[in-house]
């Protein structure tokens, strides 16, 4: 074989060398983002599962109850007011620690809704930049997020509770409109006068360019890990225990087999209840006890 020869067969062998070694470094970086993508979807269902059980269920309540009182109940108009959640400009601020600037968060005019869809329904492993895309939407926030959120679950569930267990014994005459209207707030999406004034908040800019996977990866499972975040979540089986509770007591009421009195014959009037929502069936059941 020439030298020529050689040289040319040499050359041929080291360019096959480097493109092997490029194309299976592509491939195994492939693989790793890929598995860990999968690992990653599978981990945030198990993380937040139990948490969107109890955010979806006071979205679907908040949702019902402005239906209820003729209000929107679009999903602008929800995401409006969880703002004002966030914001701690709802009506029932002052009551809820993460309002509460000295040991609290105190407001967050910049922070905004995020759908647990957008945990539960990542899409599917795909090299077209969708994944980046849906990845950037989980939020550094989401624990300062989800602590607003459930705060505000909270003291709208102890509410509805001090209100079933002031039921078992109610007044026997009827109540004023002022008790009226503070029995109807809570999941019914009501906000303060300077809240429904402000106008909307810009939504978060979204950036042009397309997230590195691997980069996004890691910083949501780094969210995952924060171990404030983590004693947090392991509280949410039980608040949807107990939200499917007192839900649960709120339909026997508006059906009349919540209490003792409302079973017990004879009836003193028989009269029909006409509908309308939670409050209007617990004042009515009293009525009729009188």
């Amino acid at each position: 074989m020439k030298l020529r020869d050689k040289i040319i067969f040499a050359c041929l062998i080291l360019i096959l060398i480097l493109v092997h070694q490029y194309l299976f470094q592509d491939k195994e970086g492939f693989f790793d983002d890929s598995s860990n993508y999968k690992a990653l979807k599978k981990r945030l269902i198990t993380d937040l599962g139990s948490y969107c059980n109890v955010a979806n269920t006071a979205r679907e309540q908040l949702k019902t109850q402005l239906s209820l009182s003729g209000n929107a109940s679009d999903e602008m108009s929800l995401n409006d007011i969880y703002k004002t959640i966030y914001s701690c400009t709802d009506s029932q601020a002052s009551s809820r620690a993460t309002c509460k600037l000295i040991g609290g968060l105190g407001p967050n005019t910049s922070m905004t809704y995020v759908s647990c869809d957008t945990y539960m329904k990542l899409p599917d492993w795909s090299e077209d930049g969708s994944v980046s895309v849906a990845l950037v939407k989980i939020t550094d926030n989401l624990l300062e997020r989800i602590m607003r959120e459930v705060d505000w679950i909270s003291t709208n569930l102890k509410k509805l509770k001090d209100t079933l267990a002031a039921g078992e014994n109610p007044p026997t005459t009827p109540p004023s409109q002022d008790q009226l209207n503070k029995l109807n707030e809570g999941f019914s999406g009501s906000c303060s006068a300077d809240a429904l004034k402000a106008k909307r908040l810009m939504e978060e800019a979204t950036t042009c360019s397309i997230a590195n996977v691997s980069s996004e990866i890691t910083r949501i499972n780094n969210l995952l890990d924060n171990p404030d975040l983590k004693k947090l979540l392991l509280g949410m089986d039980a608040l949807f225990a107990e939200m499917k509770k007192i839900y649960s007591d709120l339909e026997k009421l508006k059906n009349g087999n919540l209490y003792d009195w409302q079973k017990d014959p004879p009836k003193k009037s028989y009269a029909q209840f006409k509908g309308g929502d939670r409050t209007a069936a617990f004042i009515f059941s009293m009525q009729q006890n009188r």
